[in-house]
């Protein structure tokens, strides 16, 4: 409840998106300091400086994708289970699974990426593995999770007005024109 209203499906849908973008977008940038600190390394004390930012920007960025790819499957049986045996159910089931389909693949890869370059820097740091590994899985990490993020805003977008089109036909919302 916000103020003495109470807010809408609608309402509520919207601010749980801004909130997992927001979400990835720290991700994002968390991720950006932890390379910049991991080129600007200078002895250990840089070092500690670089392994709590990559903590955290772990942390931060698997959990936010993680959450987005839950907030598809929410909303996809959340539609489904709305709209029934509608007629027009199979059309949005088949939405649904569309942006599913292009929203997982680069938020999986986003966080496999992110995984590894946090496990990877361990091996660097014990001087197991070279730093060159852990340098291109820390970009291929940053640059997955922006790409990521591109994708979940276009497809959050549609999501958003789907579950509309949801509200509509089911008399929950009234039809603009």
């Amino acid at each position: 409840m916000i103020g003495h209203g109470r807010i809408s499906k609608q309402k509520l849908a919207k601010l749980m998106v801004l909130a997992l973008l927001t979400s990835s977008l720290m991700g994002i940038a968390s991720l950006t300091v932890t390379v910049y600190l991991g080129f600007a390394i200078d002895g250990r004390i840089g070092l500690g400086q670089h392994f709590l930012f990559a903590l955290f920007a772990t942390f931060v960025t698997i959990l936010a994708q993680c959450m987005s790819m839950f907030y598809f499957i929410g909303t996809a049986k959340q539609a489904k289970d709305l709209l029934g045996s509608h007629p027009q159910a199979p059309e949005f089931i088949r939405r649904t699974r569309e942006f599913k389909s292009r929203v997982f693949p680069p938020a999986t890869m986003a966080i496999l990426f992110t995984m590894a370059a946090w496990i990877i820097g361990g091996g660097v740091d014990t001087r197991v593995l070279p730093v060159w590994i852990h340098t291109i899985l820390a970009v291929a990490a940053l640059s997955g999770n922006a790409y990521a993020f591109v994708r979940e805003v276009q497809y959050m977008t549609k999501n958003n007005i789907l579950l509309d089109e949801v509200a509509v036909l089911i008399g929950d919302l009234p039809q603009t024109e």
